[in-house]
């Protein structure tokens, strides 16, 4: 401390302190072009360096999909990133939601160094080859199929992640590249393989029961929500029941254990609009 003192006194350090958009602009820049940019960026603009983002920020690492959506890796980023940071702190238990979407993906492969392995390639096709680089041929094997059209590149990346209701802070628990050429039938095995990894874990046990799950606008999101959350109306027994039954218009309609669909409502709205602009 005394030696910080001198050189601040002797100018050579200059203590300053940085606004929550300083961090927002310096996390905006390592997400784009890593511990580079972020370099330059805190040496000719005064951002905050990668040091000070490790402090102030909470980075998340989520294990990447590597071949068909399996439960391992379900179970890793549900410890790693859920029950193992939430260990040691008391969490109410209460509902959540899963909720799934797509984002923007780059569509290249790239080698991912913890496993040696291939990553990038579609989830819905890659077991058709062996992601692991285990000679160079491995990689001349892994480029012909993805020339002859066996095995394709992400077109963008399928994210399913959990909330609890009453919260903003919202964890992935998987990311998977897709091709998107999922069908109806895929989407309920990946909707059923997260809510029972959720149980199995023991997330269910120690943070709550997962009371619905939402999607975007996909089509093939709709149709398996539909065929899995639409079983049968809420049963007379259910303690919703009463409150819920004497809302004119409300959708009684669940799934097994009174699992509701939900939809990102900007997509119903823009639904609306243009059904309106057409009549």
């Amino acid at each position: 401390i005394i030696n910080t003192l001198e050189d601040a006194i002797a100018s050579t350090y200059h203590p300053r302190g940085y606004s929550g958009d300083d961090l927002n602009i310096a996390t905006l820049a390592y997400r784009l072009g890593g511990c580079q940019l972020v370099y330059a960026f805190s040496h000719h603009l005064g951002l905050p360096s990668l040091h000070i983002l490790q402090a102030y920020c909470t980075f998340m690492s989520i294990m990447p999909t590597i071949g068909p959506i399996a439960a391992s890796q379900l179970d890793m980023n549900i410890n790693t990133l859920i029950l193992t940071p939430l260990g040691s702190v008391v969490v109410p238990r209460c509902g959540h939601s899963l909720m799934m979407d797509e984002i923007a993906l780059e569509e290249r492969a790239s080698h991912y160094r913890a496993s040696n392995t291939v990553i990038g390639l579609c989830h819905s096709h890659s077991h058709l080859v062996d992601p692991t680089l285990h000679m160079y041929n491995s990689a001349l094997h892994i480029a012909e199929k993805l020339a002859d059209g066996t095995v394709h590149l992400g077109k963008e990346m399928s994210v399913m992640a959990v909330g609890a209701f009453g919260d903003d802070e919202i964890f992935p628990i998987f990311g998977a590249p897709t091709c998107k050429c999922e069908d109806s039938d895929t989407m309920v095995a990946i909707f059923t393989l997260t809510r029972d990894r959720w149980r199995a874990t023991g997330a269910e046990e120690c943070l709550g029961l997962i009371f619905s799950v939402a999607t975007d606008g996909d089509l093939t999101h709709r149709a398996a929500g539909h065929h899995m959350f639409f079983k049968s109306e809420l049963s007379l027994t259910s303690r919703l029941y009463g409150t819920l039954s004497h809302m004119p218009g409300l959708n009684l309609a669940t799934g097994d254990d009174e699992i509701t669909l939900d939809f990102d409502y900007k997509h119903i709205f823009k639904c609306q609009s243009f059904f309106n602009c057409c009549t």
